[in-house]
């Protein structure tokens, strides 16, 4: 009887050291679970550990992600973690799609936090999936590894919506209150300003040629037609000398 009593109480130990175990998975998790971008664009993805209650000290994740349609622009931890840089333990390879990063938790983390943000660049049209690799792991006080399961994203890549091109501003006819040429007018505008412009240039050289005809005129009456204003300033004296002795002539007849 004692011996069935010893196996029991062992029976009862091992369950709940395994529901133990299974009460303390340490869970990883991706936010956003599913992307939606265009291509050109860039996002980022939030990794979160939740140890739940279960310290853990040291997280190492290998994530996976299509190389041909993304590429890792960057990475950084949250707060408190202490990277680890060794070979195989830190790694960003945008040619093959893997992101390894590792860190330890000072004083081990027991409650949900970020692990660390990535910024993703979305290289092209598609459709592709993010997830965390079998090697990834979550070490307990006992390097015992504490992880449970491999969490997934899902990324769908679009074109870029076209451009829209502006239509045209209509245009506006401004009226005017000019009158409008009809076919009865015989000139526009401008031909009458011309003409008025040269009739303005005729009529000053009209003037010294009625000037010089005037002058001409009066030469002529005074020269008798020879041409010489001397000549007919004599011819004058000697008409009015004549004029004279002919009117003096009259007068001395009337006396007798």
């Amino acid at each position: 009887m004692n011996k069935n009593i010893l196996r029991i109480s062992l029976a009862i130990l091992m369950g709940l050291f395994l529901a133990g175990s299974v009460l303390a998975a340490t869970n990883l998790s991706f936010s956003p679970a599913s992307v939606n971008v265009t291509s050109g664009e860039t996002f980022n993805m939030v990794v979160s550990v939740n140890p739940q209650e279960v310290k853990n000290y040291t997280v190492k994740t290998e994530i996976e992600f299509p190389a041909d349609l993304l590429e890792i622009k960057s990475f950084s931890f949250g707060s408190n973690w202490i990277p680890l840089s060794q070979s195989g333990y830190d790694l960003i390879d945008n040619t093959n799609g893997l992101l390894i990063k590792t860190a330890g938790y000072p004083g081990g983390l027991s409650s949900i936090a970020t692990f660390g943000t990535i910024s993703f660049s979305a290289k092209k049209n598609g459709t592709g999936t993010i997830s965390a690799g079998n090697n990834s792991f979550a070490l307990d006080a006992t390097n015992q590894n504490l992880l449970s399961g491999t969490p997934q994203a899902s990324v769908v890549i679009t074109a870029p919506a076209p451009a829209e091109t502006p239509a045209p501003a209509p245009s506006v006819v401004t009226p005017t209150s000019e009158k409008p040429i009809t076919p009865e007018d015989d000139t526009t505008p401008a031909e009458e300003d011309i003409e008025e412009k040269i009739i303005a240039e005729e009529e000053p050289e009209q003037q010294p040629e009625e000037a010089s005809s005037l002058l001409a005129s009066i030469g002529n009456l005074v020269s008798f037609g020879t041409g010489n204003v001397l000549i007919g300033i004599i011819v004058s004296i000697i008409a009015l000398l004549i004029l004279f002795f002919v009117i003096k002539g009259i007068r001395l007849r009337k006396s007798k």
